[in-house]
């Protein structure tokens, strides 16, 4: 990604193609975090590629790609939703990739209200926990990267995950012994 991201600073446009190739994805998920609208989600990552091209310039030598995309994605996204005064869904169908087609029809709803009753614990957490446990564990990023976008030092956001585990977990075990 460094490579990338010097190829970009030089006004590569290979490198700019390369960087939205392998990011849109990821990117356009965590943008759906907070805008479960998905043409509004689409614009604010257009937006997120515009302003990375046109700043292409001011970009440092040591600029961590990844996390200064996430970073103006989260930026945007909360611009967006102050404007429009409206909270975001989570998007459950990022919690759990169910590929298994030969699954039986009890498995498949099992997944299903289990998915649900995630979807509702996560969204009982704090957001600032919730963030940092999205951005860590389904979008595969470093405490450093999530530190960076969240602005927080990477302690605080190892202690939002930690806790956010140790409260989906303890949600888990009474679901289960609900069952």
């Amino acid at each position: 990604m460094a490579e990338l991201a010097g190829r970009i600073r030089s006004s590569d446009p290979d490198a700019y193609a390369d960087a939205y190739n392998q990011l849109k994805g990821p990117l356009i998920r965590y943008i759906q975090r907070f805008i479960s609208d998905t043409s509004a989600s689409y614009d604010v990552l257009q937006d997120v590629f515009l302003k990375l091209w046109e700043q292409r310039s001011s970009m440092r030598d040591d600029t961590n790609l990844k996390a200064l995309l996430y970073t103006m994605a989260r930026n945007r996204s909360l611009n967006v939703i102050r404007k429009e005064s409206r909270q975001a869904d989570i998007d459950t169908d990022v919690l759990f990739e169910l590929t298994h087609s030969d699954d039986s029809i009890d498995a498949n709803l099992e997944h299903k209200v289990l998915r649900e009753h995630v979807t509702e614990w996560l969204g009982k957490l704090p957001p600032r926990r919730a963030e940092a446990f999205m951005l860590s564990r389904f979008h595969d990023l470093k405490y450093s990267e999530v530190a960076s976008i969240m602005k927080l030092s990477e302690r605080t956001v190892q202690t939002h995950v930690l806790h956010a585990l140790r409260d989906l977990r303890a949600k888990l075990s009474a679901f289960r012994q609900e069952q």
